[in-house]
């Protein structure tokens, strides 16, 4: 197996077969967080073509490429796994399909894994992996999309891929026009993309989620490799603008937990919940919160959620603190105070 190593960009695609890539940042000293976060320069690219309205991928090929991904339900995660089955055996069975699987792993040492596993005829025929460091786990997918979609639009006689990720947000990333860090790392893969779909007109892309939890067999091959990797961190290193930010936001996350676990303030039996390995869940902005999702951002639930939680409702215990005047006793004529 051949190593290569690059510094400041991913392996091209006509390199040869079986690779084992390694992909190391250019070095530059570390800095305080909140610091970094004021004079790392991020890249925007307004004019890129490809980004422009009525020259985008989506204004001509729209129809060229398609997102599969399972709602949240056991049932349908179930029929959503039998179809990527049929879509892989089609893609093994037809001499111009091709199919890539991709994972990546970021270990506590903030090494970054990234596999990429390219099939055809029931047999693997390109190992492709990138070790980096200092990256977000978005970064990390879109890596793991452009290193083995690109090499596989490059082979001879394919009209239909499919790329099974465990992230369909990132691969959807790659057809967005707006403005944002990731912008610079989605150029090379849509300017691929754009070339692959104008060279024949029977060229598709098919984007399937499945992540590592599902144990789908092809999928555990790359899960594995990712795991195994012991890649040790290369120090100093540099620090990119999402990364630095994603600390910082992680930071303030931190001492926002430890404020709201220890400060006597939060509310009179503020009610702990638990997930299902029964650990208390702690407090978190991402996606929607731990308690919005649940409540369907419902008004009225949204209030009897809010009087449940900091023991607030209309109840005993909340008038025996607030209105003791008031009557406390329990309706079923048991309990002194109702709770």
């Amino acid at each position: 197996m051949r190593k290569i190593t690059l510094h400041t960009k991913l392996p091209h695609p006509n390199s040869p077969t079986n690779r084992d890539l390694t992909l190391k940042a250019p070095l530059r000293t570390s800095t305080n967080v909140s610091m970094v976060l004021e004079t790392v320069t991020i890249y925007f690219f307004l004019f890129f073509p490809l980004f422009s309205p009525g020259s985008r991928v989506v204004d001509h090929f729209s129809s060229r490429f398609s997102f599969h991904s399972p709602f949240s339900s056991d049932e349908d995660l179930f029929h959503h796994l039998q179809n990527l089955n049929q879509a892989f055996r089609s893609s093994q069975t037809l001499s111009h399909n091709i199919a890539i699987i991709t994972d990546r792993g970021i270990k506590k040492s903030q090494v970054a894994t990234v596999v990429a596993h390219i099939w055809t005829d029931n047999s693997i025929i390109q190992h492709l992996q990138v070790n980096s460091i200092n990256i977000t786990s978005i970064e990390a997918k879109l890596i793991a999309i452009h290193l083995g979609l690109i090499p596989a639009m490059e082979e001879e006689n394919v009209h239909d891929i499919i790329v099974i990720t465990d992230s369909i947000a990132a691969a959807k990333k790659i057809f967005e026009s707006k403005t944002d860090p990731l912008q610079n790392m989605s150029i090379p893969v849509t300017s691929a993309i754009n070339s692959f779909f104008r060279k024949d007109d029977r060229n598709k892309i098919q984007f399937w989620f499945c992540s590592s939890k599902t144990k789908w067999p092809k999928h555990k091959l790359v899960d594995d490799q990712v795991k195994a990797n012991n890649c040790a961190p290369i120090f100093p290193s540099k620090e990119l603008h999402l990364f630095n930010k994603k600390k910082e936001c992680d930071n303030i996350l931190h001492k926002w937990q430890d404020s709201f676990t220890t400060n006597p303030k939060r509310g009179q039996c503020f009610l702990d919940f638990e997930d299902k390995n029964q650990k208390v869940i702690k407090p978190t902005y991402a996606k929607g919160s731990l308690w919005l999702p649940f409540i369907d951002f419902t008004n009225s639930l949204c209030a009897y959620f809010t009087h449940m939680t900091t023991s607030h409702a209309p109840i005993g215990e909340y008038r025996q603190r607030f209105f003791p005047y008031l009557p406390i006793s329990c309706l079923c004529g048991e309990a002194k105070i109702q709770t």
